[in-house]
């Protein structure tokens, strides 16, 4: 009876009406969930890892950040120190030096004045000397003119007028000393009245002796007026020299004050930019360093919540996990005998009609795939399943194999994705990071080419004035040696003159003295009837002669002497303005290169600084390439780009779906239960 009615199900199974076994169906369900709580886990936990790399990377770099921030605020805080301390330097400078060029002005300026005074003193005098020596000279020429008449009867009113006016002017010049205009004053005295004009002659001695007193008093006050002049003049000389030393010495001061003056001026506005510059920096860095440090706290804020939120997650999981369990064990061990008694199935294997289906699906799209190995095993797999199993079970032994295909599907293309992005953003720093340090490469090698280009130049520039320096040394040599020898010569050429000067002028005298005694013929006429004794009697003829020739070389040694003197002035002087001008050369010159080699040390200083740094630079370049190189090729070198195997994994998981959905749609038809009779 029994086989009967089994062999009727069997045979009515195509119209009987199914029912599903709703125990399996909820372990069925129960265990996908699980599947589903696992693969969510396995997601959460591949995100959470990303997150914890990106949370450790972020910070590292924030931390790197402001690491540099911090060292480069020090250096920019030292940089303004040091530019503070160079400004406060220049303004010492500058107002030290400032008030010493103010102080050498002033000083020249009251030298010019006392020079402007001395010399208009000088002009006035000199000329009143003239005039008296003039003056003097006339005075002398009258008397001495009357004297060689022979006879004062012969000396006119006209004459003596002239004399008195001539010697009343004398006496009104202030460069006579008070003896002097005494002097003068008693011999006027002596010629006043009109006993001195009488017509009596008076006697010859005495007129010889008043003239010839009158005339050595006026020659004895012109060579005194001439040496005062001559004093005067020696006076001014000095004090002209005196003031050029002075005038050259504060104007090379000035020069070489008001040079400096400038390169304090130049290091200040240097100093002061420098200063302006790393202050704006110091803003700019700080800026960045406060982002950065609240950046870095967000971030660990952000990561710590992440924490413990995925732990939440975890713990959360991992208890609905254990509840599901639970329930799929309790569910198994207490409802096996219920499930026997009220849902028996005589199961009937219909899965060679329903399982082709999905193994043709598996199969075409492993050849849509170009023979894709995994597709083609998963393929063999499943036909093995269904010709080594029948019932519910295979389907989902079969179901189970395409979901755990379809989940290492996504999770590889979970990963690539990743590893692209990954890729992206390593290839994009590393290559701007190998850009910006090229660049400062690039530009702490402009600066050194210029740098080492204006060291050249400032060394050119200091031999070039080393030489010049050393050409007005030895030009300067020359012109003292020079000096000397025309001083010597001078000096005994002076010696020589002065010497004839002074034999000729006593020679000249003593000869005036001897021939300027009277002639005994006034004698003969005071005594006309004495007899005649012959006498000896100056030869007044050959010695007016001779006279004249001395008086001839008395001249010619002079204006020798003069000459000599006006060459040794005009000689002097050109020494002294050579002089001044080699000193100011050489003070100007040696502050040029006082100060450019001032300059070719900071340049140096800088060169080697930003060498230190372009090494720096280039050391950190090489490390960036190497890195490049290490992760280039497993970014770049691959059979498909990232496109293509993106759209090749779609095309896969597809694919799977859709043989997924139709084993899915044949399964609840592929079971056929028919309920058996209970035994009696």
């Amino acid at each position: 009876m029994k086989l009967i009615l089994l062999t009727f199900a069997a045979a009515s199974v195509s119209v009987a009406s199914v029912e599903t076994n709703p125990i399996q169906k909820v372990l069925s369900l129960l265990a996908d969930l699980q599947k589903k709580v696992l693969l969510d886990g396995e997601i959460e936990q591949k995100q959470y890892e990303k997150f914890t790399a990106f949370c450790q990377d972020d910070a590292t770099t924030k931390q790197y950040a402001i690491k540099n921030a911090k060292a480069k605020i020090e250096s920019l805080e030292a940089t303004i120190e040091k530019a503070s301390a160079d400004i406060q330097d220049a303004d010492s400078t500058i107002g030290d030096l400032a008030k010493t060029v103010a102080t050498n002005q002033k000083d020249l300026s009251a030298a010019t004045a006392i020079r402007d005074n001395e010399r208009a003193d000088y002009n006035a005098a000199d000329s009143e000397f003239g005039e008296t020596i003039d003056m003097l000279g006339r005075a002398v020429g009258i008397i001495e003119k009357e004297m060689r008449g022979g006879s004062f009867a012969q000396v006119t009113k006209a004459s003596m007028k002239d004399l008195t006016d001539t010697l009343q002017v004398v006496m009104q010049a202030s460069v006579l000393n008070e003896q002097d205009q005494d002097k003068l004053s008693a011999l006027l005295q002596s010629g006043d009245g009109d006993d001195f004009l009488d017509s009596s002659a008076p006697d010859a001695a005495a007129y010889e002796s008043h003239s010839g007193s009158i005339v050595d008093t006026l020659e004895d006050m012109k060579e005194k007026a001439t040496a005062m002049r001559n004093d005067g003049q020696k006076a001014e000389l000095n004090a002209k020299h005196a003031y050029e030393l002075v005038a050259q010495s504060l104007n090379s001061a000035i020069k070489v004050d008001g040079k400096a003056l400038d390169v304090a001026k130049g290091e200040k506005a240097a100093a002061s930019e420098i200063k302006a510059t790393a202050e704006g920096d110091l803003a700019m860095t700080q800026k960045v360093l406060a982002e950065n440090e609240e950046g870095l706290h967000l971030l660990a804020q952000d990561c710590q919540q992440k924490a413990a939120d995925w732990e939440m997650s975890t713990k959360s999981r991992g208890e609905e996990l254990e509840a599901l369990t639970q329930a799929r064990k309790i569910i198994g061990d207490k409802t096996g005998g219920a499930e026997g008694q009220a849902y028996g199935f005589l199961e009937v294997a219909s899965t060679h009609v329903n399982s082709g289906k999905v193994i043709d699906s598996l199969r075409q799209l492993g050849k849509k795939m170009k023979g894709d190995v995994a597709l083609t095993q998963l393929a063999l797999r499943a036909q093995a399943a269904f010709e080594m199993n029948s019932g519910a079970d295979v389907f989902g032994k079969v179901r189970g194999m395409i979901q755990e295909m379809i989940e290492k599907l996504v999770a590889e293309a979970g990963e690539e994705a990743d590893h692209k992005a990954w890729c992206d953003e390593q290839m994009a720093e590393t290559q701007e990071k190998m850009d910006d340090h090229k660049n400062g490469i690039d530009k702490l090698s402009a600066k050194v080419d210029k740098a080492e280009a204006t060291i050249a130049q400032l060394k050119e520039s200091i031999a070039q004035l080393q030489k010049e320096l050393a050409e007005v040394a030895k030009q300067q040599m020359t012109m003292d040696e020079i000096r000397r020898e025309q001083k010597a010569t001078y000096e005994v050429a002076k010696e020589d003159f002065t010497n004839g000067i002074e034999g000729l002028t006593m020679a000249l005298q003593l000869l005036r003295d001897y021939y300027a005694a009277p002639a005994d013929d006034e004698a003969a006429l005071l005594q006309a009837d004495a007899p005649t004794v012959s006498t000896h009697s100056a030869s007044g003829g050959a010695a007016s002669g001779i006279i004249g020739i001395l008086e001839v070389a008395q001249s010619d040694f002079s204006k020798m002497l003069a000459d000599a003197e006006a060459d040794e002035k005009a000689s002097s002087e050109m020494y002294e303005k050579m002089t001044h001008e080699n000193n100011v050369a050489t003070t100007m010159k040696g502050a040029d290169v006082k100060y450019q080699t001032k300059e070719q040390a900071g340049l140096e200083t800088s060169v080697a600084d930003m060498k230190e740094d372009r090494e720096s630079e280039q050391a950190e370049l090489d490390a960036v390439v190497e890195y490049y190189a290490q992760v280039k090729p497993g970014c770049t070198i691959k059979p498909m780009t990232y496109e293509e195997t993106k759209a090749r994994r779609e095309a896969e998981i597809d694919g799977l779906k859709q043989a997924l959905t139709i084993l899915e749609g044949e399964a609840p038809q592929a079971f056929l239960a028919t309920r058996v009779a209970r035994r009696s």
